[in-house]
């Protein structure tokens, strides 16, 4: 009898306190896709964010969605070029629900573009801070 009260006992505090979960964080990730060598990705936190390339690799298009959620988004695009640490980045005004942007590997001045070659390392990360303050950061890593 004193052993079923025991196992009963352990069994109600089992019950009581908080089980823990372990779960896996999977970082979305841009993949080429079987038709035309684009990445397309989608996330469902903070705002939308579909990256794929541009039709020569040289660049990248991003569409933000669902931007009335946040007070603030910006976002990064960071890389290695033979040795060299490259990026771009931006703010975007929440004004508006949707947007586009769209990010060279290289630079341009005056209407002429140098692209960069051997590209290593890439990495797009958007910041989106909502209206009730919650800090979302969405990392993607692109394999050029």
């Amino acid at each position: 009898m004193r052993t079923i009260a025991t196992f009963l006992a352990i069994f109600l505090i089992s019950l009581l306190l908080p089980s823990v979960t372990h779960a896996k964080r999977l970082l979305p990730r841009a993949v080429p896709a079987k038709s035309g060598g684009a990445a397309v990705v989608s996330t469902s936190r903070g705002v939308g964010a579909k990256v794929r390339f541009r039709g020569d690799k040289l660049a990248i298009i991003v569409d933000f969605s669902s931007l009335s959620i946040a007070s603030s988004v910006s976002y990064n695009l960071s890389y290695a070029t033979r040795g060299t640490s490259q990026g771009a980045g931006g703010n975007i005004s929440p004004s508006e629900d949707s947007t586009s942007r769209e990010l060279i590997f290289g630079t341009c001045s005056h209407g002429v573009c140098r692209y960069d070659s051997g590209i290593t390392n890439a990495k797009f990360v958007v910041t989106t801070v909502l209206k009730n303050g919650r800090k979302v950061v969405k990392p993607f890593k692109l394999k050029v």
